[in-house]
C-alpha cells in the first residue's frame, strides 16, 4: 500500500510528503495571522497541504460559538452547497461527535460500513463519488476547540496512514492558523470550566467571542472595562482581577494580553459583603469622590436614597467613613 500511494502522484514519495509537511509547519510558524480572517495563510496551506494529502477538494472552517456553527475561511474543489452543510449541519452528525471527541482524523474507511449512513454521505459522499477522506478537528493548546479541516478524494487510496500520521504532526500549527487569538495565554484555559467566558479585544478588528456565553457589551464605548482595555492596547500592564457590574451582574474579569490583543476573561461573581447591585453602584460614585447630590443625579434618584445606600454600604462593609469605602472599592478593583 505504501508502494502504491507513493507513485499514485507524479513525484510524491514519502520523503517529499514528509518534506512538504515541514515546508508547511515553517510557514505556518512564519506566517502573521491576521485576528479574524486568516483566508491568505490558510488558502495558500491547503495549496501546500496536496503535497502531504493528495485531495480533490478540502477545506478549513473556523468554529463560531456564538452562532453554533463552523466558517468556511478556505475551500478548494467543494460546491457551494456542500461548504454551507459542512458549516451549518455538519457539527450535528454524530460521526462529527465522534471525531471531536477522539481529536484525531476520521476517514470514512475507519467507519463500519452498518454506520456509513446519514446526511454526511448523503449529502456528499455518495452524490460527489468521493471514495474516501477525512475530518480533522483542530484544538488550541488550552483545550478550545477551533475548527476543522475536511478532505475528500475520489481515489480511496487516499487518504492513507502516512498522511494521517503526518496531520498529527501538523494538528497543533494548523489549530494556530484558525485561533483568533494572536499569542497564546495560559490563562485561556479556564474557558473549559464551564463558568469562564472570553472574547479578544484588538485595535483593529471587530471583537471576536472566545466563548458562547462572552459579553462583547465588555468591550463597547461606554463600558467601564473600555479605558482600560485601550490602556492595554497601548502597552501598559494589566491590572489584576476585576469586580464589573454589567446591568444587573456582577462580573469577575482579568485581562491579559497586549498591543496585539487583550483576552478578556469573564465569569459570575458573588457581591462583596452581600452589596446589591444599587449599593455597587453607590459604592463606585463614593471611589469617585463624587457626592451625594451628584451620585443622586447620576442615579436618578433622591439625594436621601443615596445618603441611606451609603448608610448601608458603611454598614455592611465595615467602613467607617467614605474614605475607607473608597479604599475598598479600590482594592476590589470595582468598575460601575
Amino acid at each position: 500500500m505504501r508502494t502504491r500511494t507513493a507513485r499514485s502522484v507524479a513525484g510524491v514519495t514519502p520523503d517529499t510528503r514528509l518534506r512538504a509537511a515541514l515546508e508547511l509547519r515553517g510557514f505556518l510558524r512564519r506566517s502573521t495571522r491576521p485576528a479574524v480572517a486568516p483566508t491568505g495563510v490558510l488558502s495558500a496551506a491547503l495549496e501546500t497541504l496536496r503535497g502531504v494529502l493528495p485531495y480533490d477538494c478540502a477545506a478549513f472552517a473556523r468554529w463560531d460559538p456564538v452562532a453554533r456553527c463552523h466558517v468556511t475561511l478556505a475551500g478548494i474543489g467543494y460546491p457551494a452547497a456542500v461548504l454551507r452543510f459542512l458549516d451549518t449541519r455538519m457539527h450535528t452528525d454524530p460521526l462529527f461527535a465522534e471525531v471531536h471527541r477522539s481529536g484525531s482524523p476520521l476517514r470514512v474507511r475507519d467507519v463500519p460500513r452498518h454506520r456509513r449512513r446519514g446526511e454526511i454521505f448523503e449529502t456528499i459522499i455518495d452524490p460527489l463519488g468521493f471514495a474516501d477522506g477525512l475530518t480533522q478537528c483542530l484544538f488550541a493548546r488550552d483545550g478550545r476547540y477551533l475548527g476543522m479541516l475536511n478532505a475528500s478524494t475520489v481515489d480511496r487510496r487516499h487518504p492513507d496512514d502516512d498522511a494521517v500520521a503526518l496531520l498529527d504532526l501538523l494538528a497543533d500549527d494548523l489549530a494556530a492558523a484558525l485561533d483568533p487569538l494572536p499569542t497564546a495565554l495560559p490563562a485561556t484555559g479556564a474557558l473549559a470550566d464551564g463558568r469562564t467566558e472570553g472574547l479578544l479585544v484588538t485595535a483593529a478588528a471587530p471583537v471576536v467571542a472566545l466563548s458562547a456565553g462572552a459579553r462583547p457589551e465588555l468591550a463597547a464605548p461606554g463600558s467601564p472595562l473600555r479605558p482600560l482595555l485601550d490602556d492595554l492596547l497601548a502597552g501598559r500592564e494589566p491590572p489584576g482581577t476585576l469586580l464589573v457590574l454589567l446591568g444587573a451582574d456582577l462580573l469577575a474579569v482579568s485581562l491579559g494580553g497586549g498591543t496585539h490583543g487583550v483576552v478578556v476573561l469573564h465569569r459570575p461573581a458573588d457581591p462583596p459583603f452581600g452589596l446589591t447591585p444599587r449599593e455597587l453602584e453607590v459604592l463606585d460614585a463614593v471611589s469617585r469622590g463624587r457626592t451625594n447630590a451628584g451620585t443622586a443625579r447620576a442615579l436618578r434618584v433622591s439625594p436621601r436614597t443615596v445618603a441611606t445606600h451609603v448608610e448601608h454600604v458603611l454598614a455592611k462593609t465595615g467602613c467607617p467613613n467614605r474614605s475607607a469605602a473608597a479604599r475598598l472599592a479600590a482594592r476590589l478593583g470595582l468598575l460601575v
